[in-house]
């Protein structure tokens, strides 16, 4: 591959184009995005060397699910094109109604900050990449970024990752407004500290990301958030109760989380 193609310069096109940069420096890195001002820094900074995407060998999507469906219209048929969106199954619909040759990919490793200003060359090192087909092609460029792909079907990936990722912004947001609509709020974000930062997080991503992950991924994310309203519910059950039991479910709460880091580490 001489040329690459990257549509979507912010967070996640941006640290993709930085990454190859410096472990593929034979390849030409060209892209576009919708934002004047991103474009303007992507050339200005030398993230691409060229706008558009004209003549590339591969073309990654790096833009919010929504955006695919109409894009994935225009593109070229023999090209080989990817994307590193945060849900697969329904671009995979779209991808082949557009008649392209596809592979779905999703780098594990977002953050709350985005826009080309967030950009990181090191964020894909470590972290696993999903593609739903094995193609020596994307594999390549996965691992020139520091990243391991894992080859999963499209619906096992939007329902587990609804389950480890999604729902962990919908409970961020969800809980920014309960306690940002209090009539105390004023007072309450005066003493806001570690806690209520780390909870909420999450909150300061984008919004039009989350949303088309939101409806690119509804049935899944429904359910997940139905399990967590379960354990809600029973934890304010013990909580009315002043049952003792409650801090067996603490417990129990932290020793699975201790596990999964010992597990990762």
């Amino acid at each position: 591959m001489a040329r690459l193609g990257i549509v979507g310069l912010g967070l996640i096109g941006a640290s993709l184009a930085e990454a190859l940069r410096r472990t593929r420096p034979e390849l030409e890195i060209i892209g576009v995005d919708s934002d004047a001002t991103t474009m303007a820094k992507a050339l200005e900074r030398g993230i691409i060397r060229e706008p558009g995407i004209e003549g590339a060998s591969m073309i990654v999507l790096a833009v919010p699910p929504q955006a695919m469906r109409h894009l994935m219209l225009n593109l070229p048929r023999d090209v080989l094109v990817t994307d590193v969106a945060s849900t697969k199954a329904e671009i995979m619909v779209w991808a082949a109604e557009a008649g392209l040759d596809f592979v779905g990919g999703h780098p594990m490793c977002g953050r709350e900050a985005f826009g080309i200003d967030a950009a990181d060359p090191d964020l894909f090192k470590g972290a696993p990449w999903v593609l739903t087909q094995v193609d020596s092609r994307v594999e390549d460029l996965v691992r020139a970024v520091g990243a391991h792909p894992v080859v999963m079907d499209a619906e096992r990936h939007d329902r587990v990752v609804a389950g480890i990722s999604h729902v962990a912004f919908s409970l961020a947001a969800a809980y920014t407004l309960a306690v940002s609509s209090s009539k105390e709020w004023p007072e309450m974000a005066g003493l806001a500290a570690g806690g209520f930062r780390d909870m909420t997080r999450l909150a300061s991503g984008s919004s039009a990301m989350y949303a088309g992950i939101a409806l690119t991924n509804a049935g899944n994310l429904a359910a997940w958030l139905r399990r967590v309203e379960s354990q809600l519910a029973k934890l304010r059950r013990h909580v009315e109760a002043g049952d003792g039991r409650l801090a067996e479910l603490f417990e129990e709460a932290r020793e699975k989380h201790e596990r999964w880091l010992a597990e990762g580490s």
